[in-house]
């Protein structure tokens, strides 16, 4: 590997280290700021126990509706979604998932890891049997010949659902730019994966960046038409981005937990023939 090379991956490894540090200090800096009431301006009324119990919990509102603004209205409306349409008229639908499969593929160190984190031993089996077929196979992922001749699936893990897992809140919903809808604990998680993305280990910093950029342009083909009908039928387009994404991340620890338990506490043999 070359200097150039070495240095670009070190660079990579030490800015997704910045911003785990980074969202560590968010993180406990809002959650002290909400335990001793210190600044009342970013926190609901005390009393307002519904919010706390749905975990829709989003103190930093104003600062994350700019973030979100600048997100949509500017960085996809003038650059992403023009991309993204143009890359929709020069690869058919099939290359497209084929290759959105193919990155889905590299992302297996995470979910193993994770797996095994939640103590999901046959979750992390499947998913080392679906990258051993799926690479060979499936031709380096661009089939999916685990899910669609064996019927192994592979499941979501990810280092924020493993917090949420071990009972570790969402903390505040936060929007940074460039990034998806995150919560504290998940953009702490997405510090995390990166960490675990053996893949960038393995190509020059410039390499990763542009496949980085291709997978996002990608996915954003792959849903033109949904990201358009839902913005043409909502009101509040950023509340409803925001609650998809928290009842589906909630729904994605309950699954996991659920995974887990049924792992480890199978049902007797009694109960099963019920």
């Amino acid at each position: 590997m070359s200097k150039t090379s070495t240095k670009g991956a070190n660079v990579e490894r030490v800015m997704r280290r910045l911003t785990i540090l980074v969202l560590t200090v968010v993180f406990a800096a809002g959650m002290a700021s909400r335990a001793t009431g210190a600044d009342e301006d970013l926190l609901p009324p005390i009393a307002d126990a519904e919010q706390d119990l749905s975990n829709d919990y989003d103190p930093w509102q104003g600062f994350n509706e700019k973030m979100f603004f600048f997100n949509h209205d500017v960085l996809d409306r003038y650059l992403v979604k023009p991309v993204a349409t143009g890359w929709s008229k020069i690869l058919p639908d099939v290359g497209k998932r084929g290759l959105d499969r193919a990155f889905d593929n590299l992302g297996m160190p995470k979910r193993l890891v994770n797996n095994l984190l939640q103590g999901r031993v046959r979750g992390a089996g499947r998913e080392l049997a679906r990258f051993g077929v799926n690479t060979t196979v499936g031709v380096v992922g661009f089939l999916d010949v685990a899910r669609g001749q064996l019927h192994i699936e592979k499941s979501d893990a990810n280092t924020g659902q493993t917090l949420g897992v071990y009972g570790f809140g969402p903390g505040p919903y936060l929007v940074l730019p460039t990034l998806a809808p995150l919560t504290v604990r998940d953009g702490i998680g997405y510090g995390v994966d990166g960490v675990l993305d053996l893949f960038g280990y393995l190509t020059p910093f410039l390499a990763t960046t542009g496949l980085a950029i291709v997978k996002q342009v990608n996915e954003r083909s792959l849903n033109l038409q949904l990201f358009q009908d839902v913005e043409d039928s909502v009101l509040d387009l950023y509340s409803a981005v925001r609650n998809g994404y928290l009842q589906r991340r909630r729904r994605s620890i309950e699954e996991a937990d659920a995974a887990r338990q049924a792992e480890w506490h199978p049902p007797s043999r009694a109960v099963a023939a019920r």
